[in-house]
């Protein structure tokens, strides 16, 4: 139809088809309609190019990360200067205020406010900052176990059991080691404000073998029982500033998801809201 209609010899489309065993898929269409015998038919060809409109997708978004890191640092370098001079009033002020107790809990909130936007500041430098990585070859297991150690804090404050199913003998990966401590410490930090006052996470590494394209894969998954997310807001936990917790920065999985970006690794996320939250990150073996 569209054929006849364009009135063309033969015609392109872009279609998104339903595959019982993968979903949608988005085709290319090349269709051109020949005389044969004396009748017309419908020679096409059709190529899956799912691959690579994911990986368009992938780029626009790092596109715009790129865009808004640069805009940002901007943002903050005008914001710090007189923020230190909002802090520094804030802490003459509190001191003159010490004896009364009701005007100085006022200051004492605009205080954690400053730090908070100090917080973010911070935090939004870092995602902005274009350093270069000392690439190396790692254990995925032993720098799970080493962040551990940093966070151990946090863990504290909750009644959070953790568990771990680590694989022996990983593939090494290649990627800077602070880069793979932060992506972890992400990881683990949102599994724990997921959780509201008791829960467990679990923590598995494991290797996704692909023989035919001679590729194995080495995962990371970081699973919770928390509150989990609601379906609408899974496509947007990696939007730069995207938050529902009281405290958060919104940054953490966009940082994330930039510094797999480095490492040609992926995330994904399954969760089910009230249910918890599963995180696997995969990269390639080294």
């Amino acid at each position: 139809k569209l054929a006849k209609k364009e009135n063309s010899p033969s015609v392109f489309s872009e279609l998104t088809l339903d595959s019982p065993e993968v979903g949608e898929i988005l085709v290319d269409i090349f269709a051109r309609i020949v005389e044969l015998n004396g009748r017309q038919i419908i020679i096409a060809s059709i190529k899956n190019v799912s691959d690579q409109y994911l990986m368009s997708e992938k780029l626009v978004q790092a596109d715009k990360l790129v865009l808004l890191g640069q805009l940002s640092a901007s943002l903050v370098h005008e914001i710090r200067n007189p923020l230190a001079a909002v802090n520094l009033n804030l802490q003459l002020l509190s001191r003159a205020l010490s004896e009364n107790k009701e005007l100085l809990s006022y200051v004492n909130t605009a205080l954690q406010g400053v730090e908070r936007i100090s917080k973010i500041i911070d935090v939004t430098l870092s995602f902005s900052r274009q350093s270069e990585p000392f690439i190396e070859k790692l254990n995925l297991n032993t720098v799970v176990v080493s962040t551990l150690d940093l966070i151990n804090h946090l863990l504290r404050k909750k009644e959070i059991t953790l568990s771990f199913d680590l694989k022996n003998d990983l593939p090494l990966i290649s990627a800077d080691s602070k880069h793979l401590q932060q992506i972890i410490i992400n990881l683990i930090t949102n599994a724990i404000d997921a959780i509201e006052k008791k829960g467990t996470i679990a923590l598995k590494t494991y290797v996704e073998d692909y023989p035919e394209n001679n590729l194995k894969l080495v995962c990371l998954t970081v699973e919770d029982d928390g509150v989990g997310i609601a379906e609408e807001d899974l496509d947007k936990i990696f939007n730069p500033f995207f938050t529902k917790k009281p405290s958060g920065t919104g940054l953490g999985l966009a940082i994330t998801q930039k510094l797999l970006y480095k490492y040609n690794g992926t995330i994904e996320v399954q969760s089910r809201l009230g249910e918890g939250t599963a995180i696997t990150i995969k990269f390639p073996q080294s």
